[in-house]
């Protein structure tokens, strides 16, 4: 009876085990394993397998026939080998484990499956023998969301998906994509997949970009040279989405593509809580496409004046919270914006309602007092403002920039701390542009002329020297001043490539006329700030004067005033050791700067330049004319030349040369003038 009983339990145990359930891929398998018998086999794909079943040695053959050819491993395939050992499974049993658990990469058609097999072993209640039941079950789902789960630091993604790189096939897991179709845990050829992105979440303009950078072949580059590859879509409607490539199983060429939301950290400035410059662009364009009437909208672009001294004085934490505070202003203000976003620094735009735009409001909008430390600031603020017309056909970047160039056009901030933009700003903006994006160009086809303007003797009126000037004759355009170009490029730091060029062609006019024996007179060069501060710039100067035949006494070089006040010690070891071999060194534009007196104290010059807008109201002003003779005999008591520049008219003339200045410079002895010309008048 008992023998009855066990045995009925132990065929109602074999049943429980065989009984694969519904899903439709898992397979079972009943083993004699004392005498290596495969008594049963069930799979979805055929009831039992024939052939084997009740035959000794009959494991062996079905796991050689169904098992090892798919295995993709062959490590993988000697433990499987190893744990199904007759030897290796019975010791386990006789061991006291009683279940063998493990798991393989599983090749089905042509795809990839992860298998768990968990045995069961057993001893048969009347024959003894040692037996189990083997299952098969297609872990690949759990076993990938596991492995994801490992990669991905956090959940919250639009989808991920898994990319099969050798059979170029996508497995989608999850997705929040409303529009379009896309069914989980289908393979789909990844060509499809691409095309599908392109269509429903890709702007037309960046899809051909999109396509390339999504390639294969490029994708898998980046992947083995970093192990992650990203890219970011930008979409109007849905804002940005950062596309994220990784390894899920480098050997097998298993990628996960996992797409995360980044619309809030794309778009939001993180100091101020408002919109950074991308998010205001889509913000804008979003609204002015929703709105036929584009005309009753303005783009304005906003700084602070003096920002930065703000920050040096105050510190960092409180210029953050002047920034934070002028946003909530514009923000809260009859402007009421339907956008607003910070550029960067001090730099803010916002589109606005043309209605609300009160011009006579923004004076008191843009200037108001602060207290920072118990003291009050005024915070000066301007603005520039672009109206868009009916048809517009800029984009929104191109409407900041002319907001932008309008609020550099404004002349007396403090009288109207706004200005509007006009079309003819375009034109001279352009121009200065021009000198920093073809200055290259520029030098190589020798548009920079350089121009001589005589400087006489105040006494004789006879020509004693000249300052070096220039012109640039660019191709298909006017002539442009240095009052056009030379601010940009000394902004820019070009300038030093410009100052370079005017050098040396200075060096060889001086050395032709050297060589031909013809009368000289010595020729200024200017020098920037930067010329001074570039190491280079100054070694190749000191070395061609060091190397020249030219007496040294034909070379001067003028500095302005405002580049004396950042000099550094290298600096001014290069202008003294010019001095020292008989270079004279100009002050050029004395009066302009705030700390003159300082200058003319703390440094060495041979002489000192009179600024033009001392000379002009020559006449005009008995204050400046006090300060003029003034001028004149201070540096002659301190062993200085005079000199005075842009003189246009006898009267000025003749009150420099009654007062003892020593040389006079202007359009009312000789203008500018070509390197030709200037030998011919020297000849005379």
């Amino acid at each position: 009876m008992g023998g009855s009983l066990k045995e009925t339990s132990y065929e109602k145990r074999i049943q429980r085990l065989m009984l694969l359930g519904e899903d439709g891929d898992q397979y079972g398998l009943y083993i004699d394993i004392s005498n290596n018998i495969v008594w049963e086999v069930k799979n979805p794909e055929q009831a039992c397998w024939e052939g084997e079943t009740g035959r000794a040695g009959g494991v062996t053959a079905w796991l050689k026939k169904q098992i090892y050819p798919y295995i993709m491993d062959n490590e993988e395939e000697q433990k499987f080998r190893r744990t199904f050992m007759q030897g290796e499974l019975l010791r386990l049993f006789q061991s006291g484990q009683r279940q063998v658990q493990l798991g393989y990469r599983f090749r089905k058609g042509k795809y990839i499956t992860y298998y768990h097999v968990n045995i069961e072993m057993f001893e048969h209640p009347r024959k003894h023998t040692i037996e189990c039941c083997a299952i098969w079950r297609n872990d690949t789902i759990p076993y990938v969301n596991r492995v994801i789960s490992k990669v991905l630091l956090q959940d919250k993604y639009r989808m991920i998906a898994v990319l099969d790189i050798q059979e170029k096939t996508v497995f989608v897991r999850k997705h929040t994509f409303d529009d379009m179709e896309l069914v989980c845990d289908q393979p789909l050829e990844y060509r499809e997949f691409i095309e599908k992105l392109c269509e429903h979440r890709v702007e037309k303009k960046d899809r051909d970009w999109f396509v390339t950078s999504t390639r294969l072949d490029y994708m898998e580059e980046n992947l083995q040279m970093a192990g992650t590859y990203s890219l970011t879509v930008y979409n109007e409607e849905r804002g940005a989405e950062r596309y994220t490539y990784r390894w899920l199983d480098k050997e097998y060429r298993e990628v996960l593509i996992a797409v995360e939301d980044r619309t809030v950290e794309m778009e939001k400035d993180p100091l101020t809580g408002y919109l950074n410059r991308s998010g205001f662009l889509r913000k804008t364009e979003h609204i002015l496409k929703k709105n036929a009437d584009q005309y009753q909208f303005a783009v304005i672009y906003f700084n602070i004046r003096k920002f930065s001294g703000l920050n040096d004085v105050y510190g960092y934490e409180n210029g953050d919270k002047i920034i934070r505070s002028y946003m909530d202003r514009i923000q809260n203000s009859v402007l009421r914006p339907l956008a607003l976003g910070r550029v960067s620094a001090d730099r803010f735009h916002a589109l606005v309602d043309v209605k609300n735009l009160e011009l006579s409001e923004l004076g008191k909008l843009l200037q108001y007092p602060v207290r920072i430390r118990g003291e009050q600031v005024e915070i000066y603020g301007r603005c520039g403002i672009y109206y868009i017309p009916e048809h517009c056909d800029l984009d929104v970047s191109q409407m900041c920039d002319l907001a932008k160039m309008a609020k550099n056009k404004i002349s007396n901030q403090y009288m109207q701390p706004y200005e509007i933009y006009q079309e003819n700003m375009k034109t001279e903006y352009g121009q200065k542009n021009l000198a920093l994006l073809n200055l290259e160009k520029a030098l190589e086809q020798e548009e920079f002329v350089v121009c001589y303007q005589p400087v006489v003797d105040g006494q004789t009126g006879e020509i004693v020297s000249a300052e070096a000037l220039v012109r640039w004759n660019s191709s298909g355009a006017e002539p442009m001043v240095p009052s056009v170009f030379v601010p940009e490029l000394e902004d820019s730091g070009y300038i030093t490539k410009l100052d370079t060029y005017i050098d040396q062609t200075v060096h060889r006019f001086q050395e032709e006329r050297y060589c031909q024996e013809k009368r000289m007179v010595p020729v200024a060069v200017n020098l920037s700030r930067m010329d001074l501060m570039d190491g280079r710039m100054t070694e190749r100067i000191f070395t061609e004067i060091q190397e020249t035949k030219v007496p040294k006494q034909y070379f001067r070089y003028e500095i302005i005033e405002s580049a004396c006040t950042i000099i550094s010690t290298q600096g001014e070891e290069f202008l003294e050791s010019l001095r020292q071999q008989g270079v004279q060194i100009f002050l050029d534009d004395f009066g302009t700067g705030v700390s003159t007196f300082e200058t003319v104290r703390d440094y060495t010059f041979d002489a000192l330049k009179l600024d033009m807008g001392f000379v002009k109201k020559i006449g005009k002003d008995q204050k400046s004319d006090a300060i003029v003779v003034s001028i004149i005999d201070l540096a002659h008591r301190m062993g200085m030349k005079v000199v005075a520049e842009g003189i246009e008219n006898q009267q000025q003339s003749d009150f420099l040369r009654a007062h003892g200045c020593d040389y006079l410079q202007g359009f009312y002895y000789y203008k500018p003038m070509s390197a030709e010309k200037f030998s011919k008048l020297l000849d005379k």
